[in-house]
């Protein structure tokens, strides 16, 4: 949603239910990285929010009103977009880039998201979304090279919040060693993988953790 009024409405709802029995949700999450065109290509949702951080802090706030507070609120997003892009996004255009300039337009957007108090805990995945172009999800997902470094960054720069990585991990053995590259990051995120082949993460205590 890109509507202040309406996230908290929905919120409220959530709220609601819970309150009911008939869920239990420990988070709430504002999704600002999705890149599909069914998305962020109508209107400010989704990966579109990224350009726009003073509406995500005003979203967040009505989520956290909404709830009057209960469950802590966080957001889902990627290093930035290609908005700023002359002619759009090109793979050589964007390798070319001022890469200290990028992570720094990502840390405005962390700070100002953050400026309300309220979201603490962000998730990000490592790649821009390449929004001027008709990029499939896939594209979003694959052409865009990933930049872990800029997440690590991050929880060095900002201790006092959290960060999860995501994007291009899909094996244990590969969130294992996103954690001994970087301790203090507070999660890594595995979706696709884990969804085509559940089974495979049964062990995922023995492996992280030795238990």
């Amino acid at each position: 949603g890109s509507d202040p009024e309406v996230m908290a409405g929905a919120t409220k709802a959530v709220m609601e239910l819970t309150d009911r029995g008939y869920c239990d949700y420990t988070a709430l999450n504002l999704n600002c990285g999705c890149p599909s065109p069914k998305v962020a290509g109508k209107g400010c949702f989704g990966a579109a929010l990224m350009d726009d951080p003073k509406l995500v802090r005003e979203l967040t706030t009505a989520m956290h009103d909404g709830s009057d507070g209960k469950l802590p609120v966080t957001v889902k997003c990627r290093i930035g977009t290609d908005s700023d892009m002359e002619n759009g996004f090109t793979l050589k255009q964007y390798t070319e880039m001022d890469a200290e300039k990028e992570y720094s337009e990502l840390c405005k957007f962390i700070e100002q998201v953050a400026s309300a108090g309220i979201v603490t805990d962000f998730q990000i995945h490592a790649r821009i979304a390449v929004l001027s172009k008709s990029f499939s999800p896939a594209d979003n997902r694959k052409v865009p090279p990933l930049k872990y470094d800029y997440v690590r960054r991050l929880v060095q720069d900002y201790p006092d919040f959290t960060f999860s990585l995501n994007g291009g991990v899909d094996t244990l053995s590969g969130a294992k060693a996103e954690f001994e590259e970087c301790p203090d990051l507070a999660g890594v995120m595995i979706g696709r993988a884990w969804a085509a082949n559940p089974w495979s993460f049964a062990c995922a205590d023995s492996v992280l953790y030795g238990d």
